[in-house]
């Protein structure tokens, strides 16, 4: 015996060599299963008589041994396996028709009924135009991009292009969530954010074809070529990229998608589906077993019938045209016994699995087939309750999520563009100041500075509420009609209609009613009066031109009586004189003029001074206290670049003399074979890690604190 465990011993270390001579290595899964296997053996050899029931059952006690058995991702904070679950996640949303159908109610519901709203109206049209409108960022659909990455992989990246001329923003885009990589920081509140260069433009940079791109990026952003390499990591501006995850871990730093709730669920509802096409697939190509031959008993006689090989090779042909053909008809002798082998069962009836899953899979969203598709038998709306309040509740963090970034990209502008809050006094506009703690990056010293308020419009959305809409507006009616001051803009809230624009409607189609009244009137008038047929007194009075007398007339102004002048009598230089005498003629223009032959002066052109004389000389500085229209108005239309440029310019210049400019070089072209390559020295911001170039924030953030509260307000009373 014991040279029995010797040899076996031997064997199993001489099984371990070859593994590690060809490079195996044993996973922790295989290792788990191996000293299960070993237990249940040593268990069996306990007792001789039999094996025992309590260590063949036995199983490892680790809550995390399904998921790892099933080789099922679970390690948030591993990137391979956070990027395996992604891609899984989008699969599901791309081929699953709940999952997909949830994601984009999710996506899209809580959108509905999103609109600007300012004090000033000005400001309203601006950031509509800029952000919402097909022509600026197009945030309606922009939006929903945001929600379907959101909600199916559990964060969104939206990366913006600031145009700092202009001060508006260009372009956002979404990145991929794989070539972000988060670094939280111990003094800073929110993490450092680095990313890797878009595959087309580090395939540029390493191939520098097409040249003339190639040559374009490099002039405009050198620092580029630092960070070509696939794990080259580059940092980000905060400003530029942010990071909108879907909470599921508080501490962790990425975002875990909703759908993992429902990854077991969906992972048994694919293999209920793949034991529903194995059935499909026996009964659609089954399996027949034929038998030929008799034996001697069912001839009759005392030699059975064994077929021969041609009897077999016939019989197969006939089977074979008979299942080729659209008649099927098979004629041969009585011994023939067929029937199927694999296909005999019927398709089971898997609808209570599945339901029980849809089940599972719309609770992940918050969701019951009673909210929706109604209520069956047995069931009411009412206990649903839970689950609404649930989805209201989490579409309107969702909803606020979605502001924040709006704000965040809008304040932005409003500090390129000096959109400043105001307050009224007096019907004159004064500028809202706040207050900011500073600290000097020099000596660290903590200090409290006034800055202009920002100014922007709140983004609004369709109030979320599931509840049905006809009873809550009976609801307000009847409060309405009780005596409750609810206004009309209140009761319109979650109906389509913008209610500013119906009251401008209605009183321009007033005007237009009433003005079309009256032409109606008037042509009644003329031609009754064309045809000399009598005429209503109402339109006499209204449309027979009348005389009145001076002292009747109500916008008769009192003029004094005109005198006329006694010729012989009146001085003779307040007499005009009606025509040029010989001397004005032939003398020089008092004006300067040279006089022509003939003695008419040559005329002077008005652009080059002439007929300045024409008005009186205290006019310019009476002219000069009064308000001027503005060339740097905080409130300038979008489309009006020539209005953007000058907007932008006082805080591009103050940008410009406290934060300098930083230059980077390109990386110098590595020395051909045979040369010893020479050490580069990184560029300062290079080796600093800080966001430079294209993917730097926008200069001119932080220093509206550095423009006068005198400037603002006289430019606010213009």
């Amino acid at each position: 015996m014991p040279e029995d465990k010797t040899e076996a011993a031997l064997m199993r270390m001489s099984r371990l060599f070859r593994r590690a001579s060809r490079g195996e290595t044993e996973t922790p899964e295989a290792r788990e299963m191996r000293a299960n296997r070993r237990l249940r053996k040593s268990g069996s050899e306990v007792g001789r008589s039999g094996p025992s029931v309590n260590f063949a059952t036995q199983r490892p006690r680790d809550p995390l041994f399904y998921w790892r058995q099933n080789n099922m991702p679970f390690q948030f904070d591993d990137p391979q396996q956070m990027a395996k679950m992604r891609a899984y996640c989008r699969l599901v949303y791309a081929s699953h028709p709940i999952v997909g159908s949830c994601v984009d109610i999710y996506s899209k519901y809580p959108l509905l009924g999103m609109k600007m709203s300012c004090k000033d109206e000005r400001l309203t049209d601006f950031y509509t135009q800029h952000f919402l409108e097909e022509e600026g960022l197009n945030y309606n659909k922009f939006m929903v991009d945001i929600g379907r990455e959101y909600w199916t992989v559990g964060e969104a990246w939206p990366l913006g292009t600031f145009n700092e001329p202009l001060g508006v923003w260009d372009d956002e885009e979404l990145l991929n969530p794989d070539d972000v990589e988060v670094q939280p920081s111990p003094f800073l509140r929110d993490p450092r954010f680095l990313i890797r260069l878009p595959t087309e433009m580090r395939e540029l940079i390493r191939t520098r074809q097409p040249a003339w791109e190639f040559q374009k990026l490099m002039e405009a952003y050198p620092e580029l070529t630092y960070y070509a390499d696939d794990n080259a990591l580059m940092p980000v501006s905060n400003i530029l990229l942010r990071q909108l995850k879907f909470e599921a871990d508080t501490f962790n730093k990425r975002g875990v998608p909703l759908l993992y709730r429902a990854m077991r669920s969906l992972m048994q509802e694919e293999m209920l589906n793949a034991a529903v096409d194995s059935v499909a697939d026996r009964l659609y190509t089954p399996l027949i077993l034929a038998k030929l031959g008799a034996s001697a008993s069912d001839l009759g006689t005392n030699v059975p019938w064994i077929p021969t090989q041609d009897d077999l090779a016939d019989f197969e042909e006939a089977v074979d045209l008979a299942l080729a053909g659209d008649f099927r008809i098979i004629m041969t002798h009585f011994g023939v016994d067929m029937e199927p082998v694999l296909g005999k069962e019927d398709v089971p009836d898997l609808s209570p699995d599945f339901e029980r899953i849809e089940g599972r899979i719309l609770q992940t969203f918050g969701l019951s087939k009673t909210m929706l598709a109604g209520a069956s038998s047995g069931e009411t709306y009412a206990a649903d309750a839970l689950n609404r309040d649930l989805v209201t509740q989490m579409l309107t963090n969702y909803q606020q999520l979605l502001n924040r970034h709006y704000r965040q990209r809008a304040l932005v502008v409003a500090e390129a563009q000096e959109h400043f809050d105001y307050e009224e006094r007096a019907g004159k506009r004064y500028v809202k100041m706040e207050e900011i703690l500073e600290i000097d990056e020099e000596t660290g010293e903590e200090r409290i500075v006034e800055q202009p308020k920002l100014l922007i419009p709140d983004l609004q959305f369709r109030t979320m509420s599931l509840q049905d809409e006809a009873a809550q507006t009976e609801f307000f009616e009847a409060l309405r009609e009780a005596g409750v001051p609810i206004s009309m803009r209140t009761r319109l809230h979650n109906v389509q209609i913008d209610f500013d624009d119906e009251i401008e409607k209605s009183r321009d189609e007033a005007v237009e009613m009433a003005v079309a009244e009256q032409e109606t009137r008037k042509a009644i008038y003329i031609a009754l009066k064309d045809k000399g047929l009598p005429i209503p007194q109402d339109l006499r009075s209204d449309f027979e031109p009348r005389a009145l007398p001076p002292a009747q007339d109500p916008n008769a102004m009192p003029t004094a009586p005109l005198r006329i002048p006694l010729l012989g009598m009146d001085p003779v230089a307040s007499q005009p004189t009606l025509a040029p005498t010989m001397q004005d003629l032939q003398g020089t223009p008092a004006d300067g003029g040279v006089a022509q032959p003939g003695g008419v002066p040559e005329p002077v052109d008005a652009d080059q001074g002439g007929g300045g004389d024409s008005r009186p000389d205290e006019s310019d500085e009476m002219r000069g206290d009064m308000p001027k229209q503005s060339t740097k108005s905080p409130y300038t239309p979008i489309g009006d670049v020539t209005g953007l440029f000058q907007n932008a310019e006082r805080m591009r210049h103050l940008a410009n003399q406290h934060k300098p400019k930083v230059t980077v070089t390109a990386k110098p072209d590595p020395k051909p074979e045979g040369e010893e390559p020479e050490e580069i020295q990184l560029p300062e911001a290079v080796q600093r890690k800080e966001p430079i170039g294209l993917y730097g924030g926008p200069r001119h953030v932080g220093m509206r604190r550095h423009v006068t509260e005198e400037e603002i307000n006289k430019e606010l009373q213009v």
